[in-house]
């Protein structure tokens, strides 16, 4: 919609004048967002008006801020969750189960990104219906359902708009003598009276909410049974199998990077995506957002024989190989049925914010959110841990390309503590002991970003050696307890430090991957334990110890 048209549409019915028009430009300038939008809650058109023309304008029916107000209770969030509402200001009216079309409110009936989009995210939705709603309505809509929040059309729509001028009967502007209106007219109908007893009944069967989770459990399910908010309580036995297959892939990765790429690129893929996931909670990403996202990332350099990241982007290098490149999860993981979401973040992996990415050029909110975080996962790992680049010079050169959101730079400078102050922290000397490499690498790089400088050790021998040696400057101990290549156990190692009055006061700290039973914590505990992490998050464990050290020391 473009703004003059909508500017020279209220003009010339009069509704508004010259300086009408002006003021809302000017108020465009600082407040990005459509003309229609600015009128209305600066108070120059009435919602009706502005309805009934973007109705004209992209043959969509509408419906007013008086009868969504009124509208049943239903459960929105069983078919988008309330973020995803909320960022992309849409709610869901209707879903139907029989021809997989999704009645979706939303200010934008011209946004056909948005659409597509949906039909990717959203499992068992091929068509999108819109109705038009102001913004503001939109949002009050989405307080009212999600968070019963009774006073979000006073707070959102009374105050920023005169109601009184919106009272019309006939909500709509279809001719009732056309066959094709009446079955439009028909079906507006159906959305303003929706049966509360219908809704009830087919609410939580009928609402359906992303990507294939079927494939969690590697069974067909009912994908118009499945929703996010079932996702959180799925039977530990469907869990377990997504976690075998995560770590299936790890495995996997490692072995295909050093063949592809060579020894520098070890564990490259499974560190992208590690990254990935932190940046995807950062940003509140969904559990299932953030499995189809881990899944593309351990899968993003399989069947390419060259190693491409934002940098080959910014330097046009090889863009031929780069668009052939795009097209290589589509022709290998299609017939295996990877999920449309994971899919589409590899096949859009080279797409730029700023558009001059492949292989079609897309840009901003064109590009879905997984595959930008995908390119820059993979160029920071590529710069940080392959390239030796410095934290802060690699997220210096990728804030340069313009390639990237500046919500992405920001949850990627936070989750991995890139920190201009950095070099005024007091510099602490540690030990971490672990007999898996890749952990003991990760964690000893992210204690540097804030200035502690780590020993590493694979077995519980070579780290009493190095007690032994730094006791007097060590600053804090962290052991696996999964240690199965010692003959000394992690607990009978706290346990000897406790009994020695020259190290008795080194904090130590537990962490694994997996859960710790219920009696190594307690031993744990009654040995002074100073922390205990099970099923570890490098990101918080790393900055939770941190932290604790400084304020000790």
């Amino acid at each position: 919609m473009a703004s003059t048209r909508v500017g020279e549409y209220f003009l010339e019915n009069g509704l508004i004048s010259e300086s009408d028009i002006s003021l809302a430009l000017s108020f465009q300038q600082t407040h990005p967002t459509y003309l229609g939008e600015i009128l209305l809650k600066l108070g120059k058109i009435p919602e009706i008006e502005l309805l009934q023309y973007l109705s004209k304008q992209f043959n969509v029916q509408y419906i007013t801020s008086e009868k969504l107000e009124k509208m049943a209770v239903m459960n929105p969030s069983d078919v988008i969750p309330i973020k995803m509402a909320m960022d992309k200001t849409i709610f869901p009216l209707k879903y139907s189960v029989n021809n997989y079309r999704l009645t979706l409110l939303t200010y934008e009936p011209q946004n056909i990104v948005l659409f597509d989009e949906l039909k990717i995210l959203l499992s068992g939705v091929q068509t999108v219906v819109p109705v038009v709603a102001t913004s503001n309505v939109i949002k009050a809509l989405i307080l009212k359902q999600y968070n019963n929040d009774v006073s979000a059309f006073d707070r959102l729509v009374r105050n920023a708009v005169s109601m009184n001028q919106n009272m019309f009967r006939n909500e709509t502007i279809i001719n009732l003598e056309n066959p094709n209106d009446i079955e439009m007219a028909n079906r507006i109908q159906d959305i303003v009276k929706m049966d509360e007893d219908k809704l009830s009944q087919e609410g939580r069967e009928t609402f359906s909410m992303i990507v294939n989770q079927a494939e969690l459990s590697g069974k067909k399910v009912d994908v118009t049974a499945v929703t996010t908010s079932m996702m959180s309580n799925m039977p530990s036995w469907v869990r377990e199998q997504g976690n075998q297959l995560i770590e299936l892939l790890r495995v996997f990765s490692n072995l295909l990077d050093v063949a592809a790429h060579g020894d520098a690129y070890f564990a490259h893929s499974q560190r992208v995506a590690i990254l990935c996931k932190e940046i995807g909670e950062a940003i509140n990403l969904s559990e299932v957002e953030l499995y189809d996202l881990t899944i593309a990332a351990y899968l993003h350099d399989v069947g390419k024989k060259h190693h491409f990241t934002a940098i080959d982007i910014k330097n046009q290098i090889n863009t031929e190989k780069m668009k052939t490149y795009s097209q290589i999860a589509t022709k290998l993981f299609t017939d295996v049925q990877l999920s449309k979401l994971a899919l589409n973040c590899l096949e859009n992996m080279y797409e730029t914010y700023n558009g001059q990415g492949y292989p079609r050029g897309l840009k901003l909110n064109e590009i879905p959110i997984g595959s930008l975080i995908l390119l820059l996962a993979n160029t920071y790992d590529f710069m940080t841990r392959i390239s030796n680049i410095p934290p802060k010079e690699a997220l210096k050169q990728l804030k340069e390309t313009m390639f990237f959101s500046e919500r992405i730079l920001t949850a990627l400078e936070q989750t991995q503590q890139i920190s201009d102050n950095e070099s005024s922290l007091k510099k602490i000397s540690a030990i971490v002991i672990s007999q898996k490499k890749f952990d003991l690498d990760d964690i000893a790089d992210k204690f540097s970003r804030v200035n502690i400088e780590v020993a590493k050790a694979k077995s519980i021998e070579k780290a009493a050696q190095i007690i032994k040696e730094q006791k007097d400057t060590l600053g804090f101990i962290l052991c696996d307890i999964d240690m199965t290549n010692s003959a000394i156990t992690p607990l009978r190692l706290l346990a000897a430090i406790k009994h020695k009055k020259e190290i008795s006061e080194i904090p130590f700290y537990f962490f694994s991957q997996y859960s710790i039973d219920k009696n190594t914590t307690i031993a744990a505990n009654a040995l002074k334990v100073s922390g205990i992490f099970p099923n570890y998050h490098p990101v918080e464990m790393t900055r939770k110890i941190a932290d604790e050290i400084r304020k000790k020391s």
